[in-house]
């Protein structure tokens, strides 16, 4: 057996032992059907997915959208109604679980998919190890339904390196309509090719983008659209959570920041860096290469946005194994992301009355050097100019990818 390919097997096998180990420390506090005294904070087995069978009233029946206006995007609604069909066949006792259960295959399946494309991708085969030994697939592939807006947009990217970018255009677009993160790829792709002077595929990727997420939204936007804009409205209402800056310097002033100021502020930071990380990344990197920049623009959204769910940070992961050849900065964010995680829930837990349960103040102290570290990834990924994978070189370069792109860095496996 090639070296490659025994890399590339222990790689399934291990992302299988991560998954099953991720599933296992949700389930096991459901045995009893349900949770007690706490147990899935102080325990550590707190999942969105098992609540949401009877907040969403998927429990009585609901239609997404329909009967119910659920607070996420079309495309996670209809996985969220595939997992209740699946969940009525069983007796009604079984259903929450069933349901939960359901949910967590499919997200596997769906994690397994994002090895099988960063492979797809030419990712080295010792590089391919940094998803599935990654902790964070094991604590967020089974809390919510993220592994389906992940895997688009890693398939978006992988279209994109293979030269297909109606293709990319067509994932991305679905992506957002699972969750909006993927939609980060979609400008940064059009730049790209733009400035290669292909005109074409820029167009091809913003139409297929377009057009997918047209026909996922449109016809629940025609017959559900008070059910449809459940999200955008929630998303625009609601205030900073505990794991976002935001909260903590809440804290720090002893008051809290208007709705109104909250999002002002978060878009204001979010663009200003964003302007940041194109103008430096661009300039540093072919663009054949500028798909990259788009893990320090989602990195910059995490850090600004006023909300920071504990999921969040799966979306990082396929980014940096695509993108860093610094295990680095990769590993001290792992690494202080479980940290956080670890102090987060039984901090949750306090705050329902159970005990014993770490304060705020060692809470924020983890959430700052999560934080840190984030930065750390930031810069490096923006200032890193020698991506180790790169997007086929245009037919026809014209003169703007030189102006756009002074030094020009032949890439070279990892």
């Amino acid at each position: 057996m090639r070296r490659g390919s025994w890399y590339s097997t222990l790689a399934v096998l291990l992302c299988i032992l991560t998954l099953l180990a991720g599933w296992w420390s949700k389930a096991r506090c459901l045995n009893d059907g349900g949770w007690e005294a706490g147990e899935e904070y102080f325990a550590w087995c707190y999942t969105d997915i098992f609540p949401l069978w009877t907040a969403e009233r998927l429990d009585v029946g609901a239609v997404p959208y329909l009967d119910h206006p659920v607070e996420y995007p079309v495309l996670t609604g209809a996985q969220m109604w595939v997992g209740q069909q699946v969940a009525e066949a069983f007796d009604p006792e079984l259903r929450s679980r069933a349901f939960f259960h359901a949910t967590a295959m499919s997200n596997a399946l769906l994690s397994l998919g994002v090895l099988g494309l960063l492979a797809v991708a030419g990712v080295p085969a010792r590089r391919l190890l940094w998803w599935p030994l990654a902790p964070a697939l094991a604590v967020y592939a089974f809390l919510n339904w993220d592994p389906l807006a992940v895997l688009l947009l890693t398939a978006a990217v992988v279209a994109h390196l293979r030269d297909h970018d109606l293709a990319a255009g067509v994932a991305a677009g679905l992506g957002v309509a699972a969750k909006l993160i993927p939609g980060v790829v979609i400008p940064v792709i059009i730049a790209a090719r733009l400035a290669q002077g292909r005109r074409r595929d820029a167009l091809l990727h913003g139409a297929g983008a377009t057009l997918a997420w047209l026909a996922v939204n449109l016809p629940v936007i025609l017959v559900a659209p008070d059910g449809w804009l459940r999200f955008f409205t929630l998303n625009r209402e609601r205030g900073a959570n505990f794991d976002s800056l935001w909260y903590l310097a809440e804290r720090v002033r002893g008051a809290a920041f208007s709705v109104s100021r909250l999002n002002l502020g978060s878009a204001a930071l979010l663009l200003g860096l964003t302007a940041v990380i194109v103008v430096v990344g661009a300039r540093r990197r072919d663009p054949s290469q500028w798909w990259s920049l788009a893990l320090p623009i989602l990195v910059a959204f995490v850090l600004t946005n006023k909300v920071y769910s504990p999921q969040y940070s799966l979306w990082l992961l396929p980014l940096a194994v695509l993108s860093l050849r610094n295990l680095a900065p990769y590993a001290a964010f792992l690494v202080s992301d479980l940290l956080l995680f670890l102090i987060e829930f039984p901090f949750l837990g306090g705050l329902t009355g159970g005990s014993p349960a770490p304060g705020y103040d060692l809470f924020a102290a983890a959430l700052l050097v999560r934080a840190a570290v984030l930065v750390w990834l930031l810069v490096a990924s923006t200032l890193g100019h020698d991506a180790s994978l790169t997007a086929r070189p245009p037919t026809s370069p014209q003169p703007v990818a030189a102006m756009a792109s002074p030094q020009r860095v032949r890439s070279t496996p990892a």
